[in-house]
């Protein structure tokens, strides 16, 4: 398993996100690990995404074409289950 980052600031690939929309694309197995400022709409545009949401007893997959909602101020973990492209909004 790779660990990537959501922007080059973060270092480790944990840090805080409050800016605009960031698209991005990950490899199968990266991972990126992330909280939020504010409430976010998570679009996956393509491939498959394992999202982990601290303190949330349920894991989700987010495949092509589907959105979630990720609340504020939550650490936020997201592995490609494949190649994925995705997007913050």
């Amino acid at each position: 398993m790779r660990h990537a980052t959501l922007h080059p600031r973060f270092g480790s690939g944990l840090g805080k996100y409050s800016g605009d929309s960031v698209p991005r694309c990950i490899d199968k197995d990266d991972l990126l690990s992330f909280s939020l400022e504010r409430e976010r709409r998570l679009r996956c545009a393509e491939g498959l995404l394992w999202v982990t949401i601290e303190n949330d007893r349920n894991d989700y997959l987010v495949g092509d074409k589907r959105e979630l909602d990720i609340p504020e101020r939550k650490v936020v973990i997201l592995e490609a289950e494949e190649p994925s492209c995705f997007q913050l909004d």
